[in-house]
């Protein structure tokens, strides 16, 4: 479990050579596309979280500071789940004035009930197109 949610620990992921890069791409783009919307530097308002194989729904809610698994998991309510291939991401609205990314390791380590979340929106309905 990776948690950014300053710009300082952002910037400190996007140099970390041991982190994944598709998933330091993925923030790297990210970050770009909530500067460029906003014509500013990341805010403080923004919240990054890396669920990795092996995370608990523990774990991952008490990062997060609110279910989205587990026996506690609320209704989804995210904004988009997009794939990207080894990673998902799952976009919040804002809570409390923060707006939380989710990027989810797609394996089968993966915490079960986040795992499926995620493929059950990307995944064919068995008719050929895409949820």
């Amino acid at each position: 479990m990776l948690a950014l949610a300053s710009p300082a620990a952002v910037a400190k992921a996007l140099n970390d050579p041991d982190l994944d890069p598709d998933l330091r791409d993925l923030i790297a783009r990210r970050v770009w596309q909530l500067c460029a919307e906003q014509n500013a530097e990341l805010a403080e308002a923004i919240n990054f979280v890396v669920i990795e194989g092996g995370d608990t729904p523990e774990v991952i809610n008490d990062a997060l500071g609110f279910a989205i698994t587990g026996q506690h998991a609320e209704e989804p309510c995210y904004d988009a789940i997009e794939d990207h291939g080894l990673w998902f991401e799952i976009s919040y609205p804002p809570r409390d004035g923060v707006r939380t990314f989710v990027f989810v390791s797609n394996t089968p380590a993966t915490e079960m009930g986040i795992h499926y979340l995620c493929l059950s929106r990307v995944w064919s309905d068995g008719e050929g197109s895409r949820q």
